[in-house]
C-alpha cells in the first residue's frame, strides 16, 4: 500500500490575508504602539520615532537572515553581546628555523 508523504511540512500558513499569524502580530503591535504614540509625543517626533517602530515591525516581519527569521538573528545577537564569555588561549611554542643550533655529534 502506498502512502502520501506530505509534502512542505515547514510552511506556514497564511491566517490573515497574504500574512501568517506572527507578520500579523508584528505589524498590528506596531501599529497599536504608533496610535499610542501619536497622542503622546509632538508631532515632528512622532514622525520620527513612527519611521523607527514601523521599520522595525517590517524587517521583524518579513526579512530573512540565512534563512532565518530576523527576529531569531536578533535575538542571537542579543545573546551574543549579554552572555558571558570565556575566552581560552594557548600559547604554542613556535620553533624558528633560522636561528636554530645545528650541532653535530
Amino acid at each position: 500500500m502506498r502512502f502520501t508523504v506530505p509534502q512542505f511540512i515547514e510552511y506556514e500558513s497564511k491566517i490573515f490575508g497574504p500574512f501568517t499569524f506572527n507578520q500579523f502580530l508584528f505589524i498590528a503591535g506596531a501599529g497599536g504602539i504608533c496610535f499610542l504614540l501619536y497622542f503622546i509625543l509632538p508631532r515632528p517626533v512622532f514622525y520620527i520615532a513612527a519611521v523607527f517602530v514601523i521599520g522595525g515591525a517590517l524587517a521583524m516581519s518579513f526579512i530573512k537572515v540565512n534563512g532565518r527569521p530576523f527576529i531569531v538573528a536578533l535575538g542571537s545577537v542579543l545573546k551574543f553581546f549579554i552572555a558571558p564569555k570565556m575566552y581560552i588561549w594557548k600559547k604554542k611554542k613556535q620553533q624558528d628555523k633560522r636561528y636554530e643550533l645545528k650541532t653535530k655529534t
